[in-house]
């Protein structure tokens, strides 16, 4: 499946680009582009795709993915006051801190420069997604303040500088799994921005195969096989990872019982909603909220 190709603006008098917004400069559209992406949510919630992988987003996130890897973010634009019951909408803003830079501005040979080591390993590992999982991110945060104001001829020191302190810091995860191969078809390249924005928008209920097969004008046997060619797993699978991801978010924003939280995920019983979160984190639900809690203690 290939996403779209998603041209980013060259703008005059700089060698890459650095911009605080109340948006994402893709809206809900699988793609990707030549240039590496790093992202700072300062405002904002809602589901993140890189490559095989969901998980929700949130403030204080702060994500590296690398070039031509393929993307989402779908920021919710609002919350209930009584989710349950879908009633006391309320705004949910969204402020991002997001730089993108080609290593191509580095040269030819800088990269492979003994002093670059660090660097480089930084930048190869990106294919795969790198999540900064410590909370202490203000260094770096402090650096994308300053390259939002510096001046040309303090930028690409500056850019050094943060990426440098990036290479070193060792509390990251991958994002993508191992197995996780782009695999491109020319032919079709909206088909699963069209399935995960269906899904994501109905997901709370039954979905049929025929229903979401038929989106993108096929009959289920062959949507089937498709998805999984293309994402190296079945739709079922990545349905209930969808109903996980919002299920983490319910656990730790809400005090909501398992079974209004497995209820408003789209799963029919608690039974099921256990299994099936135990399978995808590793953890009970309520292990996953008393880890959280425990955390932020």
């Amino acid at each position: 499946m290939k996403p779209r190709l998603h041209k980013l603006p060259q703008y005059a008098g700089a060698s890459f680009h650095i911009s605080r917004s109340d948006s994402y400069h893709s809206f809900n559209e699988w793609h990707y582009h030549l240039e590496f992406e790093l992202i700072y949510i300062e405002a904002g919630e809602g589901t993140r795709f890189i490559g095989d992988n969901i998980e929700p987003i949130s403030a204080g996130d702060l994500v590296l993915i690398g070039a031509n890897v393929p993307h989402m973010f779908r920021f919710d634009t609002h919350t209930f006051e009584n989710m349950m019951m879908q009633q006391g909408m309320i705004p949910l803003s969204t402020q991002l801190l997001t730089l993108h830079f080609d290593a191509d501005i580095f040269g030819e040979r800088f990269l492979t420069l003994p002093e670059n080591e660090s660097l480089a390993g930084l930048l190869r590992l990106a294919a795969r997604g790198i999540r900064f999982t410590g909370i202490d991110k203000e260094d770096v945060v402090k650096l994308m303040n300053d390259l939002l104001s510096a001046d040309k001829s303090l930028r690409m020191l500056l850019l050094m500088q943060l990426l440098t302190l990036l290479s070193q810091r060792d509390d990251h995860a991958y994002i993508t799994s191992r197995k996780y191969r782009i695999t491109y078809n020319e032919q079709d390249e909206n088909r699963l921005t069209k399935i995960y924005l269906y899904t994501l928008n109905n997901f709370t209920r039954t979905i049929k195969l025929k229903d979401v097969a038929a989106i993108v004008y096929m009959v289920p046997n062959a949507f089937c096989r498709y998805f999984k060619s293309r994402t190296q797993k079945s739709y079922f699978t990545f349905l209930l990872e969808v109903r996980v991801s919002h299920a983490c978010k319910l656990l730790v924003q809400n005090d909501f019982s398992m079974v209004m939280v497995s209820f408003e995920c789209g799963f029919t019983n608690v039974s099921n909603f256990n299994r099936h979160f135990k399978l995808i984190t590793g953890k009970t639900p309520l292990e996953y909220r008393k880890k959280f809690i425990a955390a932020g203690a």
